[in-house]
């Protein structure tokens, strides 16, 4: 349900010399690789960074399906509520809510189906429609029941959950908040396509570019503020073909199939949990869908770059002042969420 690198968004970190340090540092986690910059001197850089790793891993912890004692694994072997952890339970009822919001279009039951889609297999067959027919009865939001006084999680038979599509903005937020907390005032945390910047560069702005999904080469930069996120959701990184045809790893949890009519999306907002929820949930609902969702809900505080099959681009018209082209791009419609 989620992409993996930042191919389609890429961060353009370059700084002019100045008095403090540009400390970056990778690891792998979470499955995809995490990137932390911190613009400091680098005994801070060195203890910040690696308290914002162990808080990652702490989350990775307990929110992989892949952890035999996360939470979410625990979930899925039960037969009835199981507690969770408090940040657990708050990410799920945030889910449920946003796709309440979407109309189903996010949707972390997609797990109890996604299984069936093996992209990494060499011999990649789509799964056959009855196998589709019979999982897809278990994956409904709605079935999800949540006490919220007992912090409990309870699920259908046979029925499983994965935050894949919101856990790495909820790491990208916490990795942010320890290395502020840590003496950082400026620096990025970047996690597989999910990144939020803090502070200034050089006492501007941060600058994000956008590469076309299919050419792979720089289209487009964007200046990001204090606090700023993006999550980008694409089917270009994660995919299969059989006869001819290109199957997307992002499942439509309203049909079980994968999503089509996008091949990228980038959501742009101060919270990048909900960049990275609303950047799925986006791909499922294509353009039409995706700015009227914005026009009827103005108080999120969203902004998108959308590029659909036929490599046409519509872009939130708040973006335009932040937008810098680098080629020229073939077609551009500015979409205005009042």
């Amino acid at each position: 349900m989620k992409r993996q690198t930042a191919a389609a968004i890429a961060a353009l970190i370059v700084l002019a010399a100045c008095d403090r340090e540009i400390n970056t540092v990778s690891r792998p986690l979470l499955g995809t690789i995490v990137n932390l910059t911190a613009v400091c001197d680098r005994e801070t850089a060195a203890r910040a960074t690696q308290k914002a790793f162990d808080e990652i891993a702490r989350i990775e912890a307990l929110m992989s399906p892949y952890r035999e004692g996360s939470d979410i694994s625990q979930i899925a072997r039960a037969h009835g509520p199981v507690r969770v952890s408090p940040e657990t339970f708050a990410l799920i009822s945030q889910s449920v809510g946003i796709s309440r919001l979407t109309g189903g279009a996010f949707d972390i039951s997609f797990a109890s189906i996604a299984h069936l889609w093996n992209y990494k297999d060499p011999g990649f067959v789509p799964p056959a429609d009855s196998a589709l027919d019979r999982a897809r009865g278990l994956v409904d939001y709605r079935k999800i029941i949540l006490d919220e006084k007992a912090l409990t999680v309870r699920l259908a038979p046979g029925m499983k959950i994965g935050l894949g599509g919101i856990a790495k903005g909820y790491a990208v937020k916490r990795a942010v908040e320890v290395l502020m907390a840590e003496g950082v005032d400026s620096g990025i945390a970047e996690e597989g396509g999910d990144l939020q910047v803090f502070g200034s560069k050089n006492g501007g702005p941060w600058i994000t570019g956008l590469m076309d999904p299919r050419e792979k080469n720089l289209v487009l930069s964007i200046k990001l503020g204090h606090l700023d996120s993006v999550a980008t959701s694409g089917d270009y990184e994660r995919y299969a073909e059989y006869e001819g045809k290109r199957y997307g790893h992002i499942i439509n949890p309203l049909t079980g199939r994968p999503a089509e009519g996008m091949v990228s999306v980038s959501v742009f907002s101060k919270d990048p949990v909900i960049s990275d929820a609303y950047a799925t949930a986006f791909f499922v609902m294509g353009v039409r869908k995706t700015a009227e969702f914005l026009k009827r809900n103005p108080d999120l505080g969203l902004s998108v770059i959308l590029i659909d099959s036929g490599m046409k681009m519509y872009a939130s018209a708040s973006l335009k002042e932040k937008i810098t082209f680098l080629e020229k791009w073939p077609v551009v419609e500015w979409i205005d969420r009042r």
